[in-house]
């Protein structure tokens, strides 16, 4: 006997456990298990059944009621309550899917919102300065995030500028299927510098080599300038990309391979 009621004792904690998966709390779950197994009742019978202060019954059979899963009627001035079929907590669920799905919807509308917001910026011009290898490298890194990139480059010192960070770019520029055109130094012409860099390539006449590198990315123009300390202009505007592009596929028409 005394193994039984240890048993079915567990199944009920059990059951008071499961019922949290349809938005009760623990003490509403004891609470509702005890009234299914009153019948309709007074506080009284379910303060001992659930072994609760009278307080925290009073608290919990209000929230129950408020969850449409207790009713009471007044029977002799004094309330008697009674449990909600068990059917009832599907039809809970069913409310907090209808919630959900609403929820779902409203978050919808606000997404498409605040992509609008974003939108909006993204066409907005900056322009910041990135100093030192470090800030040379998150360049490198943005570029990596597009689908292609031009590059008007100088006469090859992001070998030395970048080390192993060099090659590490080309692989990953390779292996995400980066195409880029880049217009190189004509004293490059057969380098093994040249050789190392993975995309389309042509050569510039010397004369009118730049002094500075700069790359193109969606509607990011950064222009890099080796001194002491490295540092990139890094301006994002469509208006100057879209310059900044003529001007190279000027160039790049000029070029050869």
């Amino acid at each position: 006997m005394t193994t039984f009621i240890r048993c079915s004792s567990f199944v009920v904690e059990m059951i008071e456990t499961s019922l949290t998966e349809f938005g009760l709390t623990p003490i509403e779950g004891r609470i509702y298990v005890a009234l299914l197994k009153l019948g309709s009742t007074t506080t009284g019978p379910v303060v001992k059944k659930t072994e609760l202060h009278r307080a925290t019954v009073y608290d919990g059979l209000k929230r129950l009621m408020e969850k449409g899963l207790a009713t009471y009627i007044i029977k002799q001035k004094t309330k008697h309550f009674q449990a909600a079929r068990p059917e009832c907590l599907l039809e809970t669920l069913e409310a907090k899917k209808r919630e959900l799905e609403e929820k779902q919807k409203n978050a919808a509308g606000l997404i498409r919102q605040l992509k609008a917001f974003e939108q909006s910026a993204l066409h907005k011009e900056s322009s910041r300065i990135v100093q030192g290898v470090r800030g040379i490298k998150s360049v490198f890194e943005e570029i990596l995030q597009h689908h292609q990139y031009c590059a008007l480059a100088s006469r090859g010192s992001f070998g030395e500028l970048l080390g192993p960070y060099f090659l590490y770019f080309q692989k990953q520029k390779k292996s995400k299927n980066i195409q880029a055109r880049i217009l190189l130094d004509s004293s490059l012409k057969g380098s093994k510098y040249a050789h190392s860099i993975h995309g389309r390539k042509r050569f510039l006449k010397q004369s009118i080599t730049p002094p500075v590198a700069t790359f193109l990315y969606g509607e990011t123009v950064a222009s890099i300038v080796f001194a002491e300390t490295p540092h990139a202009f890094v301006i994002e505007s469509k208006a100057v990309a879209a310059s900044y592009q003529e001007y190279f596929d000027m160039l790049w028409r000029t070029g050869v391979s």
